[in-house]
This record gives structure tokens, C-alpha cells and sequence, in this order.
């Protein structure tokens, strides 16, 4: 039998050194992953996680120091638990003079330094040699694991590299997942708690209009978000008197709605003690004035309706009610000063109207108005004048429901934005 050549024989080894070294680092790689995978997996804390992967990666790697940075767009942030046998200025240095300039960024992209020779950093408290990989998320980078090691230690080879890459793509992956699970816990608790201001807010509203023998009443209220800085009301004061109120707050979402919220109280408060609407707007606006940011303001409409009929209001900047009379004629409600908040105004004029049996009154706010179909265009004070000629024998719920119905089909079901809001009353006359 004849031997192989020499050269055969060398290459053969070298192939089998090769396989070995290969299998040494997967290895290694599978040993590190096993190793930090689950401790990292059962932590919370971005820090944590992080000071726990670059404890791993310096002993894995036979690493004299190490430190993890997080990167925002901005600037670098460098906590102090997530530096290792390293002073925190130290890392703060490192990470200004070379990865600064770098602009570290990408999942592939790794960072391997002499500082000493590279970039003319000559300090005891520095390491000599740097190694630097990304923490990669979603095509970006949150920051990046770091190692040092002193002068005369090796320097960082390909296997170290890939090492440390394992180590910061699962500290990556865990750390974005971490952000994502809070994201959707967030946006459940958001969710929940936009649910509950909602039925509070809808507690608000009235759940019994039946408040007078004398008259009837139907309203809604229809928020283009989840809640609304719209109200409306219907309160009886006594027997033969009922309080009618609507009101819009500038702007929309919770903060509208926690004022309209105010309003509410407001309104109720002042109507225990006194009847006089003009009053009540005055105390409202004093109180808003306090209370409320400087740009914020209410358009309101309140309005007492007695037994006979006499209907006494004030409105502050509010869109004119109309009165539907039993004849078909249809006029605005149009005497008014400006919305509330805006003002130290202590005069809310007051004017007073005569209701007939039959007579209808329809009370709404600027959603109605303000809702726009695919063209752009807006439903208009006019059209609603055209739609309540014909509606003077319906009953109150008719009236309310005939409104909604003009408007959903202007706008062909469009979503609107801005709040809607409806309240129609019927006098009925003294049934006493």
C-alpha cells in the first residue's frame, strides 16, 4: 500500500482542524444562548436585562470589562448597572470618541478597535482593545454590548464576534419583545380605561326624560372618539318647571370630556339653589375661568320651561335652537352672547319665548352642522331649516330620529369628526 502524500495528509488535517474549530464555536455559541436565554427571558427591566447579557458575554469571552449602551436617535444612555469592571466615565468616553462618530446602527454591522493604536487613547482606566456589537430590533438598533480587554490580552478574533452577536441579538430580540408586550398591555389598559370614562360620561347623560307631565323629550349623544366634550340634559326643578341645557367644549377626547363632565356638575350645583338661567351662566363662567386652561371654552344653551309654557334661556355662543311651532313655522332662537370661559362676563342676557301646545324645540350642537359628506361639503344651518319645516306633527323620538337619519344620509355613513349631539322637546300644554 503507498502512503499519502505529505501534502495530502497536511490538508486533511487542516480540514479536520478546521471542522473542530467549527464545532468548538457553534459549541460555544449554543452553550452561551442555553446559558442566558432563559435568565434574561424571566426579567422585566431593560437594565437588567442588558447588565445580565454583559455579564455573560465577559466571561464567555474572557473579556477584562463590559458595558451596554442604549441609543434613541438622540443620544447614548448608559446606565451605570450595565457597566462591568469598567468606570462609568470610562465607557462614557469610549462611547462619544468612537461609536459617536460611527454612528452605530444596523444588525450586522460590528466594531472591533486597538483604541490605543486606532484612536490614540492612551489610559489606564480605558481598555486597550474594543469589541462592539449592535442590540438589533426590528431593522434598527437600540444600542450595542461592548467588551474591553487590557494590553496584553488577545486581541478579538471572528469566533469572539460572532459570540458576542448571538449574545446581543438575543438580548435584542428579548428586549423588543419586552417593548411590544407593553405596548399591547398599554394600549388593553388605555382601552379599559377609555371604556369606563365612557359609561361614566354616559351616566351623565339622562336615562329618564320623562321629567314633566307637560312635555316630552328625546335626545342623544354620539362622540366621534370613544368619549365626547358634548352634554345635554333634561332636569326637573318642581313640578311645574324643567331645566334644558346643551353644551359643546372646544376641542375633543378625554380632556373635552372631563369638562363637560365639570359643566355637568356645575349645573346641577348651582340648580338646587336657584332657578334664574342667566345666574346659572354666570357662576359657570366663573367657574370655567378658574379652572380651565386659558385657550379652552364652553358653548352652552340653558333654558327653564314652566307648565304654561313660557320658555326663559340664555345662550352662550351656542348654535341657535330652533322652534318648530304647531303652524310649521320654524324659527332660531338666535339672542346670545359669547361661549363661557373666554370672558370675565357677568351679564348672560336672558330672553324669554312663548311656547303653544305642540310646538317643538330642537336643540343640537355644531356636529350637526359641522358633518361633511365625501365632497367636502357640510350639512349646514340651511339644511336643517329645510328638514324641520316638515316636521312640526311628529313626536319628540320622530323628530330626533327623522335628524339623524338627513344627516347619515348626507354623508353616506362617513365617519364625522366632531361630536354630535340632540336634544327635541314637545310642550304638550297644562294637562293639570
Amino acid at each position: 500500500m503507498t502512503p499519502a502524500p505529505r501534502s495530502e495528509l497536511e490538508r486533511e488535517r487542516r480540514k479536520v482542524s478546521s471542522l473542530t474549530g467549527e464545532l468548538l464555536a457553534v459549541y460555544e455559541e449554543l452553550g452561551l444562548l442555553y446559558s442566558l436565554g432563559p435568565r434574561i427571558g424571566s426579567l422585566v427591566d431593560n437594565d437588567q436585562i442588558a447588565a445580565l447579557a454583559v455579564q455573560e458575554a465577559v466571561e464567555i469571552l474572557i473579556a477584562d470589562c463590559g458595558w451596554a449602551v442604549f441609543c434613541d436617535g438622540t443620544g447614548w444612555r448608559l446606565p451605570e448597572s450595565c457597566c462591568v469592571a469598567i468606570d462609568a466615565a470610562a465607557a462614557a468616553r469610549i462611547n462619544q470618541e468612537v461609536l459617536g462618530p460611527l454612528r452605530f446602527r444596523g444588525q450586522s454591522q460590528i466594531i472591533s478597535h486597538a483604541l490605543a493604536e486606532e484612536y490614540g487613547i492612551d489610559d489606564p482606566t480605558i481598555p486597550a482593545r474594543f469589541l462592539a456589537c449592535p442590540l438589533p430590533a426590528g431593522g434598527s438598533s437600540l444600542g450595542c454590548i461592548c467588551l474591553g480587554r487590557r494590553p496584553q490580552a488577545p486581541i478579538f478574533t471572528s469566533s469572539d464576534q460572532k459570540l458576542l452577536y448571538a449574545a446581543a441579538s438575543l438580548t435584542g430580540m428579548t428586549l423588543e419583545n419586552l417593548r411590544l408586550q407593553r405596548s399591547e398591555m398599554e394600549k388593553e389598559r388605555l382601552a379599559g380605561e377609555l371604556d369606563l370614562a365612557r359609561q361614566i360620561q354616559q351616566s351623565l347623560l339622562p336615562r329618564d326624560l320623562c321629567c314633566a307631565n307637560f312635555l316630552e323629550a328625546s335626545g342623544s349623544s354620539v362622540p366621534c372618539y370613544e368619549i365626547g366634550g358634548d352634554y345635554f340634559d333634561l332636569v326637573s326643578l318642581d313640578s311645574d318647571l324643567c331645566l334644558l341645557a346643551i353644551a359643546d367644549v372646544s376641542g375633543k377626547g378625554p380632556a373635552a370630556a372631563l369638562q363637560a363632565t365639570m359643566f355637568h356638575g356645575i349645573v346641577h350645583a348651582v340648580a338646587r339653589r336657584s332657578k334664574d338661567v342667566s345666574e346659572l351662566m354666570r357662576t359657570a363662567n366663573q367657574c370655567i375661568r378658574e379652572r380651565t386652561a386659558s385657550n379652552s371654552f364652553i358653548t352652552a344653551f340653558l333654558a327653564t320651561l314652566d307648565r304654561r309654557g313660557r320658555l326663559r334661556y340664555s345662550n352662550a355662543g351656542h348654535n341657535p335652537p330652533l322652534l318648530i311651532q304647531s303652524s310649521g313655522r320654524v324659527t332660531e332662537l338666535t339672542e346670545g352672547t359669547v361661549p363661557l370661559g373666554l370672558l370675565d362676563n357677568d351679564s348672560y342676557l336672558e330672553a324669554t319665548v312663548q311656547l303653544e301646545p305642540s310646538d317643538l324645540l330642537v336643540l343640537y350642537t355644531d356636529g350637526l352642522t359641522d358633518s361633511e359628506n365625501a365632497q367636502g361639503e357640510t350639512f349646514g344651518t340651511e339644511r336643517v331649516l329645510d328638514w324641520a319645516a316638515g316636521q312640526w306633527q311628529l313626536p319628540a323620538a320622530e323628530v330626533e330620529k327623522s335628524l339623524l337619519h338627513a344627516i347619515t344620509e348626507f354623508c353616506n355613513n362617513r365617519r364625522q369628526a366632531d361630536d354630535l349631539t340632540l336634544l327635541v322637546i314637545r310642550f304638550l300644554g297644562d294637562r293639570c
